[in-house]
């Protein structure tokens, strides 16, 4: 696993050596900064669900202020600090080892961006989704960023967010919501 872009383009990356984590591929990865494009820069970002700070990490890479990593495994959560450490990030970042849906409401502020990877199959990723809103944790055309399994069905409350755009990766997608609010949001590029 690599940085893919920005400042720390190329370097590698510790993994969690455990078969249920699921990094994203650095395809997926890819196409999820394509579609952000400048959106990250100089935002906080929250990586729930976090695993070895595979997202986060890029986002700082591509210049976001802060990041908040969040996972409930103290493996992942001791692999995010070595990543961090390696690249000299600790400042701009802070980890979380608690359960990700029992952080949310304890969390500090708001985040331009979001990434959520959860479980496949299990209902997180639509309690991601009710979780971020009634915690209104992301500020003002913040995004959130979802993978889930094709399978699972996400019900978007659109007084509150914008169902943006879907990228479909075999049985990964990779759904886009923006907070709505009452000026224009931005475009995301395909």
């Amino acid at each position: 696993m690599r940085i893919i872009s920005g400042e720390y383009k190329g370097r590698i990356l510790s993994s969690v050596n455990k078969a249920k984590i699921r990094p994203s591929s650095d395809k997926v990865k890819g196409s999820i900064f394509n579609v952000l494009k400048g959106e990250v820069s100089g935002r906080k970002v929250l990586d729930l669900f976090a695993g070895s700070g595979n997202l986060g990490i890029e986002a700082l890479s591509g210049g976001a202020e802060f990041a908040t990593f969040v996972d409930s495994s103290l493996q992942s959560i001791k692999i995010i600090k070595k990543n961090l450490g390696s690249l000299n990030l600790d400042q701009r970042a802070k980890t979380i080892g608690k359960d990700c849906l029992r952080a949310l409401p304890k969390l500090q502020g708001k985040f331009g961006v979001i990434f959520a990877d959860p479980p496949y199959l299990c209902d997180f990723a639509q309690k991601v989704i009710d979780s971020v809103v009634k915690y209104d944790l992301l500020e003002k055309d913040g995004i959130l960023v979802l993978e889930h399994h094709k399978k699972e069905t996400l019900k978007c409350p659109e007084e509150k967010l914008l169902y943006i755009k879907a990228k479909r990766f075999g049985d990964t997608m990779v759904s886009f919501f923006i907070k709505k609010s009452e000026t224009a949001c931005p475009t995301l590029e395909p």
